[in-house]
């Protein structure tokens, strides 16, 4: 790496901005801008270019300009000159990369505070309220303020969350310090922003709990109650329950925070070079992230053998993870026989103790009460009966992939609740073309365009089919396309 990369530093919790030496830097219109952060959010890694087009314009091909990778390249030689740093952009086969280090971008260090900070909250609430304090002092407004795409708007709702996490994480430092009195008026403003917020209203609690306010305590817990219960059926979860019981009891309430909550992400790896599906991957994403308006939103995507369900489904998992920060949990049809077994592994990732002996129905009533008040997402693979895996609760979401189907139609009765159901059937046949170019070349695809369209009929459009023949090409460079299609054919 270069001199002059290393005295490059950037920030992106705001708006986008950069210094070399000291001197801050223009960097130039809000697509480029786009560009640079979706280069700085990969933290110093290839970016494939058919990604950073999607970064900027999104899934939809009707909306990419006319020549979307000329763009792309034309706003790297741009930032090149505005960074004043011709090898910090650095254009490989098929990508991109920005090359500096993670420590030169604010929401490195943003991120790599935080997480030390809850380390040690515990036995070190001062020297994590420090580093926490030092964090959020970073930010000078909305992450990525301005910047346009997909891919920002995706950081933005991210680190919002990340942002607001930090700030209880800070909270409860304050508390475990003795601070009580100095946090209470801005712990009665975050529970008066935030109504339905079990979080804020724990911290509040425990502040007017120790400022000797116990009546407007038990106030508080009473009026969350009744407002959960009548907005979304649901009760108030077990942390800020058990604190309630203690000031109405008045029992000792323990003076270390509670244990942070396990957020596990069991998803399997994202594949990089995923073809078509554009309107798929928007009705799903949409569906998805109605979560946020505290429905519990099932997506099913159904299809044959072969056309790719479970890779969508897990591209889609990966696409939403920013609208599920609590956890991402996973369970596959091979291994999801037994649902006890599942429920029991879903609960210990969530930092619970299941019984032994425990029947499913209640394993699932436990399930649902330890997603209360978080944001989980719920990946099925194959599962045989989905139903008692579901989460079923506000803010959550499930998302089913089902393999076998030979028709479309109407969610089968095995859901159990409503569910939206996604047909995907094979490729367009341009889609086809371009998922084999993707894996076995596109120069010698392009070269035997007939016989490249000709063995993805012969395929059927259809992904798995496809990405074996393709496969079989890249590794036989001896081959000609019109060679496999023979054998195929044969």
């Amino acid at each position: 790496m270069g001199r002059e990369c290393a005295i490059l530093e950037f920030a992106l919790l705001g708006s986008p901005r950069a210094w070399r030496g000291g001197r801050q830097l223009a960097l130039g219109r809000p697509q480029q801008q786009a560009v640079l952060c979706a280069l700085l959010l990969s933290a110093g890694e290839l970016v494939p270019t058919h990604r950073l087009i999607t970064a900027v314009w999104g899934e939809d091909e009707e909306d990419w300009p006319k020549d979307p990778v000329g763009q792309i390249g034309t706003h790297a030689h741009r930032l090149r000159r505005a960074l004043d740093a011709p090898e910090a952009v650095a254009g490989s086969s098929g990508g991109y990369r920005l090359a500096v280090p993670r420590e030169a971008v604010d929401v490195f260090r943003y991120e790599d505070e935080t997480a030390r900070a809850v380390a040690l909250l515990r036995q070190e609430p001062a020297a994590a309220r420090e580093l926490l304090a030092r964090a959020l002092g970073r930010w000078r407004g909305d992450a990525l303020d301005g910047v346009p795409g997909p891919l920002a708007g995706r950081a933005r709702g991210r680190l919002a969350a990340s942002r607001h996490a930090a700030g209880m994480t800070l909270y409860e430092a304050e508390l475990a310090l003795g601070r009580h009195a100095e946090a209470l008026p801005a712990l009665r403003d975050l529970a008066a922003a935030r109504p339905d917020d079990e979080e804020a209203h724990r911290l509040c609690l425990l502040a007017l709990h120790r400022c000797g306010l116990r009546a407007e305590a038990l106030a508080l817990f009473e009026a969350l109650r009744d407002r959960l219960d009548r907005r979304l059926g649901l009760v108030p979860g077990g942390a800020v329950t058990e604190l309630y019981g203690r000031i109405r009891r008045g029992e000792p309430v323990p003076p270390t925070p509670p244990r942070r909550p396990l957020r596990p992400c069991q998803l399997p790896p994202d594949i990089p070079d995923l073809v078509g599906r554009a309107a798929q991957v928007r009705e799903a994403e949409g569906l998805l992230r109605a979560a946020d308006a505290g429905r519990s939103p099932v997506v099913a995507l159904s299809g044959p053998y072969g056309t790719g369900t479970s890779t969508l489904a897990v591209h889609l998992a990966h696409r939403v993870r920013d609208a599920f920060p609590d956890g991402q949990l996973y369970a596959r049809g091979d291994a999801a026989g037994d649902v006890r077994e599942v429920l029991a592994g879903f609960l210990r990732a969530l930092g619970e103790r299941p019984g032994g002996d425990a029947e499913a129905g209640a394993l699932a009533a436990r399930f649902r009460a330890a997603l209360a008040g978080r944001r989980v997402l719920v990946l099925l693979d194959g599962v045989p009966d989905p139903a008692p895996l579901l989460p079923g609760v506000a803010g959550c979401a499930a998302l089913v992939a089902e393999t076998g189907a030979e028709t479309g139609g109407e969610p089968e009765a095995r859901f159990r609740t409503a569910a939206a159901r996604l047909w995907i059937g094979p490729l367009e046949p341009d889609d086809a073309y371009e998922l084999l170019a993707r894996i076995a070349g596109a120069d010698r695809i392009r070269r035997e365009s007939g016989a490249a369209r000709e063995l993805a009929a012969l395929c059927g459009h259809l992904p798995a089919r496809l990405r074996a023949a393709a496969t079989r090409l890249a590794s036989r460079p001896q081959w000609s396309v019109s060679d496999l299609v023979g054998r195929l054919s044969g």
